[in-house]
């Protein structure tokens, strides 16, 4: 059997009913919560999870054993774990966590709990741990996460476009389409790194920097020189790929293509930029031509902050997001402007400045 079916079927030997209403404390994970968090992703995304790690009791405890993942779980009296989430580090820069998987069992979604959670992971624990920065990215079928995001005083950056593959909110109630989800961000500690914006761009990230509180430098960009320092991973079951950019080089063009070649056509491709780099706008320029549309902004990233460009295999449903606030809907429209110029008929040239007039 696949190691996915052996892990699965422990689960479901291990399920039990979990009492409703029980009191229950937010706190760090300890390695006896480990099967209890696994069950609770069974619980409510069946199998369907695309991270499949998270099925398996011994992993969950190695990677909480690390720098790179830290949990808090919403633990019953009785040790049952009915809510949890995480902030998980998987940015070049080891001090930018995700703040992620904020997850409650059906029975205690009537409960203050999902409240709690959320303060404690979005404010209290990055502020123990002395990270640079935390973000989400809460998805768009509803406004929820989004509002407690908001709440937590996190803003919006990008909109990563159906990038949720739609079977895994099949146990949820399911939805048609892949789902959106809404990158926000909060710094804590900034460094004041330069950046090159690219030209079509510039306008609108100075808005967002200013959102955030954030100043930058923001220098001309170069000419391509030298080899692209890249990593990329595929999830083909889900229909992604992504490249990380750490410096565009004269081969740039070519891996691009060599990634959507073994990505295939009918995937997401999201090309993550670092805006340190300076030849960030011409490498942006090369991929509006290829049809790639702006993302997202994201500070402190590579230490230098990154730049989210993206390619969809078809139109999006962009009726089908449900925002919390003008901020996420000017990010809508300023992403769609995007979309339609570089998709349209007069696709760009070189350096074609997009025109907006959106206003948070």
């Amino acid at each position: 059997m696949m190691e996915l079916d052996r892990v699965i079927k422990h689960l479901k030997a291990e399920k039990r009913m979990v009492e409703p209403d029980q009191d229950a404390v937010v706190a760090l994970f300890r390695d006896e919560d480990a099967l209890g968090i696994s069950l609770l992703y069974y619980e409510i995304y069946g199998d369907s999870f695309p991270v499949e790690h998270v099925y398996d009791p011994d992993q969950v405890k190695q990677r909480n054993h690390t720098d790179g993942q830290h949990t808090l779980v919403a633990r019953t009296t009785k040790g049952d774990i009915v809510g949890m989430a995480g902030l998980f580090c998987h940015a070049p820069n080891q001090n930018v966590y995700e703040a992620g998987q904020l997850m409650l069992m059906k029975s205690y979604r009537h409960t203050r709990v999902a409240a709690k959670i959320n303060q404690s992971i979005l404010e209290k624990l990055p502020e123990t741990l002395g990270v640079s920065a935390i973000f989400v990215e809460a998805v768009c079928n509803h406004p929820v996460s989004q509002a407690m995001a908001h709440k937590q005083g996190l803003h919006a950056t990008g909109l990563e476009i159906e990038c949720m593959p739609a079977r895994v909110y099949s146990k949820e109630g399911g939805v048609v389409r892949n789902v959106s989800l809404l990158l926000m961000f909060k710094v804590f500690k900034d460094n004041g790194a330069s950046v090159y914006l690219p030209q079509p761009y510039a306008e609108f990230m100075t808005r967002l920097y200013g959102q955030l509180g954030l100043e930058r430098k923001n220098l001309a960009g170069e000419a391509l020189a030298g080899t692209t320092d890249s990593d990329d991973f595929l999830l083909p079951n889900a229909g992604i790929a992504r490249i990380t950019i750490k410096k565009a080089g004269n081969d740039f063009n070519r891996v691009i293509q060599d990634l959507e070649a073994r990505a295939g056509k009918q995937s997401l491709v999201q090309v993550y930029l670092n805006l340190g780099d300076h030849a960030c706008p011409r490498a942006v320029d090369l991929l509006r031509e290829k049809g790639y549309f702006w993302g997202g902004l994201l500070p402190l990233w590579f230490q230098s902050d990154g730049l989210i460009m993206q390619k969809l295999p078809g139109e999006p449903d962009w009726e089908g997001l449900h925002l919390h606030n003008k901020e996420a809907e000017a990010m809508l429209g300023f992403l769609r402007s995007d979309y339609g110029t570089v998709t349209g008929p007069g696709r760009p040239g070189k350096a074609e400045e997009m025109v907006t007039a959106l206003k948070f």
